[in-house]
């Protein structure tokens, strides 16, 4: 931490404060689930979403590094990202196909 610049000391200290709703996380993970969940297991899922949410971001990071551009990430990064990331398998895979492809 002590080498980061201004700028990514307070993107650091965002995502720290930063989190998921555990209520709001437990009742999706029971939808999805279909069955009831605990509380420290949705502690767990909202941790592993803010996980997989800061790599998109780094990762959108990069890319917008590599094409030299600069300000606020655009949704064509995150887009790129994505793909970047499923690329080199860094994403879950479907145990179901989805419905609407």
């Amino acid at each position: 931490m002590g080498r980061f610049t201004a700028d990514q000391l307070d993107r650091y200290e965002h995502y720290r404060r930063s989190g998921f709703p555990k209520t709001q996380m437990r009742r999706l993970v029971q939808n999805v689930a279909g069955c009831s969940i605990s509380v420290p297991m949705s502690i767990v899922m909202s941790g592993l979403a803010k996980m997989f949410v800061g790599d998109v971001i780094e990762t959108a990071r990069i890319i917008m590094s590599e094409q030299q551009e600069e300000g606020p990430i655009r949704p064509r990064h995150l887009r790129q990202a994505y793909r970047r990331l499923k690329l080199e398998g860094k994403l879950p895979i479907r145990s179901r196909p989805s419905l609407f492809r």
